[in-house]
């Protein structure tokens, strides 16, 4: 992720390198380094052709306005806009006045100069929550061969007479591991152990209740009777953790 700074006041702009150091190092007041904290500050030394270099290697480019009077961060913000009309500019305002100013407009965050390290801190983490998700991938021992499975095809893992199967969204593939090694490493991917022979991922569960559930493909899967009250905790929670995200 790539943070274009175009900011004429030297000593604002240094404030906000300082301050986009700080949040990645989790220094001052105690606080925890923002989580995720990857981007690369680029100081532009002017706004035409300041994306020619941006190339999609950069996983995204937002641009920080600050140093400037509203109607013209207002004006230039538009003239971008017109080019690039999904551009995230984040507008620093240094007036009280300004962030009035500013927000009838479309800008992706408004930042108070006058609260920097708070507004800055609210900004990263709402670009982390609009990131894409990572796609995770799991290898399993299939008969002779390891096999490399996207955790989002995998529908759920059943055992049956010693046998593994994943039952994923265009196959069915059989693993001579265990259902408790393949639990121990998908757990924090969502997944629930419903029965003693079904493991199932949460992201594929369209309904719920207290004796099965189904999943978006439409299959019906039974749960057991003193399992219900765990899985009920675990799907709601992953329900919540989906929400927030």
């Amino acid at each position: 992720m790539v943070l274009g700074l175009y900011c004429r006041d030297d000593l604002l702009a240094r404030e906000i390198e300082e301050t986009v150091l700080s949040l990645r190092m989790g220094a001052g007041c105690g606080e925890k380094p923002v989580r995720g904290m990857d981007y690369e500050l680029r100081r532009l030394a002017s706004l035409p052709g300041a994306f020619e270099d941006m190339t999609e290697g950069d996983g995204g480019f937002f641009l920080i306005l600050a140093g400037e009077k509203p109607e013209d961060a207002i004006a230039a913000a538009e003239r971008l806009w017109a080019d690039r009309p999904s551009l995230s500019v984040i507008y620093v305002a240094s007036q009280a006045e300004d962030v009035f100013s500013a927000l009838p407009y479309p800008f992706y965050h408004l930042v108070r100069r006058f609260a920097l390290e708070q507004d800055l801190g609210a900004v990263f983490k709402k670009m982390e929550r609009s990131r894409p998700p990572v796609q995770r991938w799991h290898t399993f021992l299939c008969k002779n061969e390891l096999v490399r499975v996207c955790q989002k095809d995998i529908l759920y893992l059943e055992s049956e007479r010693h046998e593994i199967r994943i039952h994923c969204r265009d196959e069915i593939m059989t693993t001579t591991e265990p259902l408790s090694q393949c639990e121990e490493r998908l757990k924090d991917g969502g997944f629930a152990r419903i029965h003693k022979s079904f493991l199932v991922s949460l992201y594929h569960v369209n309904r719920m209740e207290r004796d099965s559930l189904t999943l978006d493909n439409g299959e019906k899967l039974y749960i057991s009777r003193y399992r219900y009250p765990e899985v009920k905790l675990q799907f709601e929670s992953y329900i919540r953790h989906l929400e927030f995200l």
